[in-house]
């Protein structure tokens, strides 16, 4: 008789045959318990009594002050919304787009045909006329005229086209979020070749002034523009995926544009703006901003600063009105992981096959670091910032994956993104992904207290492990001897002279109001300087003893906000993800203790949607929640069954998870 294979002993046996883990995993037990009845446990689970308090009081009240909402600004909404669905010109152009969707792709062939003709005439006329053209712009037409050959020879319509082709209809209906059955039941049209020969003409004639590849690039993005202005919330998708790659003026025509399309929607009746406490902590500190650009010691240089900050910002209400089900919210997600992934590809890339940077280092006590590595954001404390906000997401999705497969992709995420952030060798950012990653775990399961509790045991054996390199770095950390670390001391210093002055009005917003002010006040030595060098330093400086107080309170509820839902029986995924959202930005915060993580605009347009997807990710799962408790009330599942079927709360601010512990 064949023996059975032994199964696997369990995390409980290994703790019942254990000498030295029962006594860890009392300590544990004992410890989430503590944190569990404390008052510190209890004020961060109770963010929604605050929001039910702040709804029936002051949110109640303003209301009710402001009773013109009702009275005018809602009738005068849906009469514009009606007014402007019934336009001509908007009537028009829903014509126009549906003609153009249902168009046959022999049209389009013969517009690119002509694109890629009139190229070549403006590539022959740019050389007749001593103007140097592209080889680009030759292969460009080249290519187009291939692509217009495929077109003209095609019968199918462009809709048609699209549901059938994977990677279309993957992009439009599974990452853009465009209804399907739409393009299906679009009427099929040939349209006028004429028309589309003189749009073909045209295009190839603007690459007499443009580059025929700056041509190209405009049509797309025309193309994306239409989808935006469509699916606003695909614009979310949109800006999280492009934030590290695109200059910051580009990105300030994307949100002004994604702006404009909410708002459109938002008259038209199709979108809503809801409002909670948390939104009202970030609206009171946007307004402290606008504040202390006004009242700058340099307003001139404070306009364009302030601007980009308040625009960068709109991305959290953006984010928490547009994201409202779990397919966005998951969408974004894997936009954001999958830029940081080719950022981190990149950077990896730099150190091994480039000449890394060794500007941001001190070369005589880290000699044996070659250099910084960058990637698409210019600087290593900068590239490292981004990747720890967005690294926890790639935990959340090893730790829920259900297939093997999935948890490979998610661990060469986490595997690529934390290489990069080891070759940008910014101590700040290590201790600041350890925090988090420590709290995570922490919040995933008590066992991971144990496994800590265990380690300790482990830590005179690490100098054997790490390598040297990483273990100089970190020993450095407080070593006045570095040179980073001196100047960043001394900065602080400077600062704190300035707030001697400043405390509480602040300079006002910017850098170069900083690098205007500062030089009164600094160290001998030390008068040139970007800014303060810590996030917390760098508001209180800026905006005064308001701003920084309006900060601190902004934090506490966003903590408050995300244990509050991590505490509560729903199901994992969301549970883990909002976590890791959480985390990420948690360790960039810890992070802006030894730097200003918003000096860098894309940094901070990173941070503020990211802050929008977390609380657009709990309040996404509380309604979908509901609306499945509802459903099953209406077809008569009992209380009880549902209570059985419900999963744990965490173990760290709710009850004992009986499949983790």
């Amino acid at each position: 008789m064949k023996n059975k294979p032994q199964k696997r002993p369990s995390f409980s046996s290994l703790v019942s045959h254990s000498l030295i883990l029962p006594l860890f995993y009392r300590i544990a037990t004992f410890l989430y318990q503590s944190v569990r009845e404390s008052a510190v446990g209890q004020f961060f689970c109770g963010y929604d009594k605050t929001n039910a308090a702040m709804q029936n009081g002051f949110l109640a009240l303003l209301r009710g002050k402001l009773s013109f909402t009702d009275r005018f600004l809602r009738p005068l909404r849906f009469t514009v919304a009606g007014q402007f669905d019934n336009s001509v010109i908007l009537n028009a152009i829903r014509r126009m787009l549906d003609a153009l969707a249902g168009m046959s792709l022999g049209t389009y062939g013969l517009t690119v045909l002509f694109f890629s003709l009139f190229s070549c005439i403006s590539y022959v006329l740019r050389y007749a006329g001593g103007r140097e053209p592209s080889a680009t712009d030759l292969l460009i037409a080249a290519a187009l005229l291939l692509i217009g050959i495929c077109l003209v020879a095609s019968n199918a319509h462009l809709s048609d086209a699209i549901c059938r082709s994977t990677l279309t209809s993957f992009l439009l209906f599974r990452v853009a979020g465009a209804n399907e059955e739409y393009f299906r039941a679009l009427p099929k049209t040939k349209g006028k070749t004429w028309i589309a020969a003189v749009i073909g003409a045209l295009l190839g004639l603007l690459s007499l002034y443009l580059s025929a590849l700056w041509v190209v690039i405009g049509c797309i993005a025309l193309l994306a523009a239409l989808i935006v202005y469509k699916i606003p919330e695909f614009g979310v998708v949109a800006v999280l995926f492009a934030a590290p790659f695109l200059p910051t003026k580009v990105l300030i025509a994307c949100m002004m544009f994604l702006l404009v399309s909410f708002f459109v929607k938002f008259f038209r009746g199709k979108r809503v703006i809801r409002l909670e406490w948390m939104d009202v902590t970030v609206l009171l500190f946007a307004i402290v901003f606008l504040f202390a650009g006004i009242v700058s010691a340099s307003p001139a240089d404070s306009v364009f600063p302030v601007m980009v900050f308040l625009c960068f910002m709109s991305g959290y209400f953006l984010v928490v009105n547009l994201i409202r089900s779990s397919d966005w919210v998951i969408r974004c997600y894997f936009s954001v992981l999958s830029s940081s992934v080719l950022v981190a590809l990149y950077g990896v890339y730099q150190n091994f096959f480039v000449k890394a940077d060794t500007t941001w280092q001190d070369t005589e006590m880290f000699e044996d670091i070659t250099g910084r590595v960058v990637s698409t954001l210019e600087n290593p404390n900068v590239l490292a910032e981004y990747l720890i906000m967005i690294l926890p997401i790639a935990a959340a999705g090893f730790l829920t994956a259900k297939l093997a497969s999935q948890r490979l992709v998610f661990l060469f995420a986490g595997g690529i993104l934390g290489a990069c952030l080891i070759f940008t060798w910014s101590r700040g950012a290590w201790l600041g992904i350890l925090l988090a990653m420590m709290l995570f775990l922490l919040m995933y399961s008590k066992k991971v207290l144990v496994a800590g509790l265990f380690g300790i045991l482990a830590i005179p054996f690490l100098p054997f492990v790490l390598p040297q390199s990483i273990l100089n770095r970190f020993l450095s950390i407080g070593n006045l001897g570095d040179t980073s670390t001196s100047y960043r001391v001394h900065i602080w210093e400077g600062t704190f002279n300035m707030l001697r002055e400043h405390f509480l009005g602040g300079i006002g917003v910017g850098v170069e109001v900083f690098g205007e002010v500062y030089p009164r006040y600094s160290l001998s030595g030390i008068e040139s300087a970007p800014h303060s060098h810590n996030l917390y330093l760098q508001i209180l400086v800026e905006t005064g003893i308001f701003g920084l107080i309006l900060f601190l309170i902004f934090l506490f509820t966003f903590a408050r906000h995300v244990f509050t839902f991590y505490a509560k029986p729903l199901p994992e995924k969301p549970r883990l993800y909002t976590a890791a959202l959480f985390c990420g930005l948690l360790a960039v915060l810890a992070q802006g203790m030894t730097d200003y993580i918003w000096y860098n605009y894309r940094v901070y347009l990173v941070f503020w949607p990211l802050v929008g997807l977390t609380v657009a990710s709990v309040r996404t799962s509380l309604s979908e929640n509901r609306n499945t408790l509802q459903h099953n009330s209406e077809h008569g599942i009992t209380a009880a069954e549902l209570t059985l079927s419900a999963p744990t709360a965490n173990p760290l601010f709710g009850q004992k998870p009986s499949d983790r512990n």
